[in-house]
């Protein structure tokens, strides 16, 4: 059984900078459904946060970078 699904590796296809610039996003949304108290709000946000994240994290693994090292012709 796989770690990483298909929504974490699809979305480690975009840039860092743009995956950072979401993390923050999510972050924020998530202190502020923290704040209202609403259970549904702090879960959806979670999820998302929780997406994110994890391709981000996705990125960093070996089979992320291999497989770019072959779509690119061993360059980096």
């Amino acid at each position: 059984m796989a770690f990483f699904k298909r929504e974490h590796k699809k979305l480690a296809k975009y840039n860092t900078a743009v995956l950072k610039d979401c993390y923050r996003q999510t972050e924020i949304g998530l202190k502020n459904a923290t704040a209202t108290g609403n259970e549904k709000a702090i879960k959806t946000a979670m999820k998302r946060h929780q997406l994110v994240e994890y391709a981000l994290l996705y990125k960093n693994t070996p089979e992320y970078k291999n497989k770019r090292r072959k779509r690119n012709n061993g360059k980096f």
